[in-house]
């Protein structure tokens, strides 16, 4: 048996169902029925791989580098404590739980998150039954034919204890296990110990985040906010809050169909709300002027580039403070300015190149705080305009940033 180590494994947890009413029940019968259950769990463990962890009691922790073995650990123990006869007419029950994630192995210790989803997988579960969740089930995929006469039961999503955000179960249906149980069990958050996140995990959810902006889910101000709070977060549990109303998965969607073009010929052409940016957009200005409202828009790619050609006209870019900003081109007989704090970017933010190539013409580029997310044009120009430095003041009512 290869012993398991860092990186990602497969947990599986046991505890029995009513065991003090079993003790009560069994009395002085009680220590030889726990050895015998035991016996027969331990050896089903072992004859799949598995490495015990820790067993405590009637309960065990096992860890597998493979999430079939787990899977076939559970389904033989179950089968060999359906069939034991136990004395009088006390039944025995064990509930499982497997889960899969990534974990640290410090002082022979499994140290990680997934550790305690599998835990409290296993407590969400009835005397009999096996939980399996989905992060396990997805990577059983390519293993059907070493899994026959198994299948999967989706039971929806299930909020366990401890955590923030859903998980959905899968009950494990194999012969001679019980296939009828009530729905899982859900428990309010208790005061264990927050779990500290590292630079990884971090990246992971700037990496998430960003997979979500490109279906459309966040625009550049709320990827820009949610991506500074995951880099200063400190533990799962705030990063975990930070994607909390986002599915655990990003599914292909119909997105928006991005503008590439944007023209202002004689006229005035606005472009803001929830609007898809391109990977290259034009705009053209002829005796005009344009407003490209980037706020709110949706990324399709981590690099944008608008091009701008301005003829006796004017072009206003409003971007959210904190995103990457490359200002740049040619200006004849004009101006190009910035207005706002040039915050530095955080990490992974997408870059927005903005390039103005004028004849007598105007381009500004305007740098707005989240505070100020959908305020009119006029307001954040005569505010930055007459703030120090060409920054942005808090809008009235709302303390600083």
């Amino acid at each position: 048996m290869s012993e398991p180590t860092s990186g990602l494994l497969t947990f599986l947890f046991t505890d029995v169902e009513g065991s003090t009413s079993l003790v009560r029940e069994l009395g002085d019968d009680y220590p030889a029925v726990q050895a015998r259950q035991r016996g027969l769990q331990r050896e089903a463990f072992v004859n799949h791989d598995g490495r015990v962890i820790d067993s405590q009691g009637d309960s065990f922790f096992v860890a597998f580098t493979r999430p079939g073995d787990a899977v076939r650990a559970a389904v033989s123990a179950q089968q060999a404590l359906g069939a034991e006869s136990w004395p009088r007419t006390a039944e025995l029950r064990v509930r499982m739980g497997i889960h899969t994630g990534p974990v640290e192995l410090a002082d022979e210790r499994y140290v990680g998150l997934a550790v305690h989803r599998a835990a409290r997988i296993c407590a969400a579960g009835h005397g009999g039954q096996v939980l399996l969740s989905h992060a396990s089930l997805a990577l059983l995929e390519d293993e059907e034919h070493a899994l026959p006469g198994v299948e999967f039961r989706d039971l929806g999503e299930s909020r366990l204890k401890d955590f923030d955000r859903p998980v959905r179960l899968h009950q494990v249906i194999a012969p001679r296990l019980a296939a009828e149980f009530p729905p899982p069990l859900s428990a309010a958050p208790s005061a264990l110990p927050a779990v500290r996140a590292s630079d990884a995990d971090r990246e992971g959810a700037v990496s998430a985040l960003r997979e979500h902006s490109a279906a459309g889910r966040l625009t550049l101000e709320e990827f820009s906010e949610r991506a500074e709070r995951a880099y200063a977060a400190r533990t799962f549990e705030e990063l975990e809050a930070i994607g909390r109303d986002l599915p655990a998965t990003a599914p292909a969607e119909r997105r928006r169909r991005p503008k590439r073009f944007t023209a202002a010929v004689f006229a005035n052409t606005v472009r803001t709300g929830r609007w898809r940016l391109p990977r290259f957009g034009l705009a053209f200005v002829l005796f005009g002027d344009a407003d490209l409202d980037l706020r709110q828009a949706e990324l399709e790619h981590s690099v944008t580039t608008i091009t701008a050609i301005v003829l006796l006209g004017n072009v206003d870019v409003y971007v959210p403070e904190g995103i990457e900003v490359d200002f740049g081109g040619l200006g004849i007989f004009g101006h190009r300015r910035e207005f706002g704090r040039d915050v530095p970017p955080v990490p992974g933010t997408p870059l927005v190149r903005v390039r103005i190539f004028s004849l007598l013409g105007t381009a500004d580029l305007w740098r707005v705080p989240a505070a100020w997310v959908g305020r009119p044009f006029r307001e954040v120009i005569k505010a930055l305009r007459r703030g120090p430095q060409g920054e942005l003041p808090p809008p009235e009512g709302e303390g600083g940033r």
